[in-house]
């Protein structure tokens, strides 16, 4: 029998942490999901841990890639495995209250209409002891129309309450997935707006563990290689490949948005100075590396002087 709920687990290296997010997984006090493990072909103990879960519960399905296929690939690996109705991207750092399915579940129960079920994300550290952090709130998107749900997104610069909370899977399953650049979270985030409305389960905790090895916190050659693990050019064009990925979604989704609508509101966003000048950056770096190096540098610098400036007191 299908399980209602497929959680998806993609993992590169994760001994540190993984064994703690499997047990929060199956400790919900909603057991009817399958736990399905993608293993992008881990070098440490990920493996040994994950065959252990899967030997000791039959929810638990491990698959070991044979080579590196990069996260976006991964990611979508493993929705593609699944078979619930609803879908939830598990990271192999993070920590579910036992609550978290059946809170959201009842949010996407309760509303056709909701494609996302969202909940309270709250920072921990390595340890696992609760930090100060807590992810912002968007407003509500109830009577908001699709081509506005997709503005809202695309200024998110991305959303990990909702990327990491439930998802119906005929919805994703419209969608382009991830693709295999850094950033393409926000994208798809954007795209599943376009299909639905997000809301809140705020009863479900998602407790979101900051250490030094998480992708946000890579440098860019790093995390370049996290997403193009056989190697690609220095710069990795991320908002240029972002831009495309937009204006792709706002075509094969005018059906439910005008196009004109959400490549206006694309321009305007795009217009920004700060993603302006990152774009320009990008095209510099595909002729000299260095020289873009060079001008972010000196960029970010300036940037701090003045921000230095505005805080300083008047007195």
């Amino acid at each position: 029998m299908t399980s209602r709920v497929s959680l998806g687990l993609p993992v590169y290296n994760g001994q540190n942490f993984i064994a703690e997010a499997i047990r929060s997984i199956l400790s919900q006090d909603f057991g009817d999901f399958e736990l399905v493990i993608t293993d992008n072909a881990s070098t440490d103990r990920t493996a040994d841990i994950c065959k252990e879960f899967a030997r000791q519960d039959g929810r638990v399905r491990y698959v070991r890639n044979e080579r590196n296929l990069g996260a976006a690939a991964n990611f979508n690996r493993a929705f593609e495995l699944s078979a619930g109705k609803y879908f939830k991207w598990c990271a192999h750092d993070d920590v579910l209250s036992p609550g978290f399915l059946k809170d959201c579940m009842r949010v996407l129960d309760g509303n056709a209409g909701h494609v996302i079920a969202y909940p309270r994300l709250l920072g921990i550290d390595e340890a696992g002891r609760t930090t100060a952090y807590v992810e912002r709130v968007l407003p509500d998107m109830e009577s908001s129309s699709p081509a506005s749900r997709f503005q809202l997104m695309i200024a998110a610069h991305g959303w990990d309450a909702a990327m990491f909370g439930l998802w119906r899977s005929d919805a994703l399953t419209k969608t382009s997935l991830h693709e295999a650049y850094y950033g393409s979270d926000c994208a798809l985030l954007a795209e599943m707006a376009l299909l639905g409305t997000f809301a809140p389960a705020p009863d479900a905790i998602l407790y979101s563990r900051d250490h030094p090895t998480r992708s946000v916190r890579l440098p860019s050659s790093e995390r370049l290689a996290w997403q193009n693990p056989d190697g690609s050019k220095a710069n990795a064009f991320e908002l240029s490949r972002r831009v495309k990925h937009l204006v792709s979604i706002a075509f094969r989704h005018r059906g439910s948005a005008p196009v004109g609508r959400t490549l206006f509101h694309l321009l305007i966003w795009i217009a920004n100075p700060l993603l302006m000048a990152r774009l320009c950056l990008e095209v510099v770096g595909a002729v000299s590396p260095r020289l873009r190096s060079m001008l972010r540098g000196a960029g970010l610098g300036a940037l701090k002087r003045i921000q230095s400036v505005s805080n300083r007191s008047p007195g």
